[in-house]
């Protein structure tokens, strides 16, 4: 027998409202199984259900709050991890001792927590300890959860993840850009190389562009750190920049400028000459053309108030020398076919300064090394007021046991590969205080 509702029915009807349903909305199959029932029996039948239906209920809802809330905790760990790791890169560059890095590193966190949509920042507690030895960053976050259905409560309704970051390694400045805000303040382009080893390369501009590595260029190094953002693809720089890091202060802001005295030299030019060059003061200017072979003797090069040239197939030979630059136009251009040969002072007011311009020079002046004989390089290039441009076909500084860059901005053109060592126990030219062992990555270990 077939039925299409069961109030056609009496015995069915009966039964149903003996059991004080509303089964006139069951029809079909339920219909026919219900027809073969006893009052008593169907009667039965929905009490059970009525007592499994909470059973059901807790079991469903308990099983969506659950997934809720493993969600949520995964989401809580990744924001975690991130303000962790942050934490700790920050330790390794601002002193700590001038700061409250506990503070710092919840306001890290919660900032970072916050600013994820998917993540309900509410009920948050936050705490962070800081170790020295060894320098890590642990960060701990819990949270009362509340799911749609109110089943999971005491215990099983709190979040709690951990997340601890160290630092681990000590790497060395390759390069800092001390511009405060413009774009590319590094920046490579079209097949040009920046291979720093065992180094890191900073820029303090807060410039979403603060750093450039476009078309098929590559920054590599220990690691990349830039107070702004990156531009380029992901095979642009190895590994991925940290954006949005601390500003790194200027390491050689202390370093006294040797004195200017009266001049050695007005004008020089020298062209097709083989010479030897004494210390002092090169007013005008210096300029080294045709085939000059020129070998600087050991001291300090004061470059006044004119350009330091080296020009056609000149060569340039020199150890134990440092280059001060300081008055309108003092700057340094090496061309092409020219060799250069240079190594920094091993003492004195320029140890370790290859290049040293002049913290009070009225303009930016752009810098560039142009040759394809370019090969020793050996100490730190400071320009603070400086634009350095690097535009070879050939490598540049590799055979230096170290070379370090603190410039204003850095640009790489063409195919040049600048290789920045960091060989320091090869050479008895020292590395300023502040180039060595600033700055140092950080793993997640928990």
């Amino acid at each position: 027998m077939s039925l299409e509702r069961m109030d056609t029915q009496p015995k069915a009807a009966a039964c149903v409202n003996d059991a004080g349903s509303a089964g006139y909305a069951f029809r079909d199959q339920m219909g026919r199984v219900l027809l073969g029932m006893r009052c008593d029996e169907c009667g039965s039948i929905f009490v059970k259900f009525a007592l499994v239906l909470p059973v059901l209920f807790a079991i469903v809802g308990g099983t969506i709050d659950y997934g809720m809330l493993t969600r949520q905790k995964a989401r809580l760990q990744v924001a975690a991890d991130a303000a962790a790791k942050a934490a700790a890169l920050e330790l390794t560059i601002i002193d700590t001792t001038k700061n409250d890095s506990s503070a710092q590193s919840t306001a890290r966190v919660l900032g970072m927590i916050e600013a994820d949509a998917y993540v309900k920042a509410g009920s948050l507690s936050v705490t962070t300890r800081t170790e020295t030895t060894p320098l890590r960053v642990t960060v701990d976050v819990t949270q009362d959860f509340k799911g749609q259905f109110g089943v999971l409560v005491g215990e099983a309704s709190k979040i709690a993840v951990r997340s601890v970051a160290q630092v681990v390694g000590k790497p060395n400045i390759c390069v800092l850009s001390l511009d405060p805000d413009t774009d590319g303040a590094i920046e490579l382009w079209t097949k040009a190389k920046l291979t720093g080893v065992d180094c890191a390369v900073y820029a303090n501009s807060t410039s979403s562009a603060s750093i450039k590595s476009k078309n098929n260029a590559v920054m590599s190094a220990s690691f990349i750190c830039t107070a702004g953002g990156a531009d380029g693809a992901k095979g642009n720089f190895s590994p991925e920049p940290f954006t949005d890091c601390p500003v790194f202060d200027d390491p050689l802001v202390s370093r006294i400028a040797p004195p200017v005295t009266g001049c050695k030299a007005t004008g020089l030019r020298l062209l097709n000459q083989s010479v030897s060059l004494e210390a002092g003061v090169y007013c005008g200017g210096l300029s080294i053309a045709g085939t000059s072979v020129v070998t600087f003797e050991p001291g300090v090069f004061v470059i006044k108030d004119g350009p330091f040239l080296v020009e056609d197939s000149a060569s340039v030979t020199d150890e134990d020398v440092g280059f001060y630059m300081t008055g309108a136009g003092a700057r340094f251009r090496f061309e092409g076919g020219t060799t250069i040969s240079l190594a920094a002072p091993k003492a004195g007011l320029m140890a370790g300064l290859l290049f040293h311009e002049s913290k009070e020079q009225s303009a930016s002046y752009t810098h560039e090394i142009l040759s394809d004989n370019a090969r020793l390089l050996l100490g730190t290039i400071y320009l603070p007021k400086g634009q350095l441009n690097i535009d070879a076909k050939k490598p540049v500084a590799d055979q230096s046991a170290y070379t370090a860059i603190v410039v204003r901005s850095l640009r790489l053109y063409s195919g040049p590969n600048l290789v920045l060592n960091t060989n320091y126990h090869l050479t008895p030219v020292p590395v300023p205080e502040g180039i060595k062992g600033v700055g140092q990555p950080v793993a997640l270990v928990q």
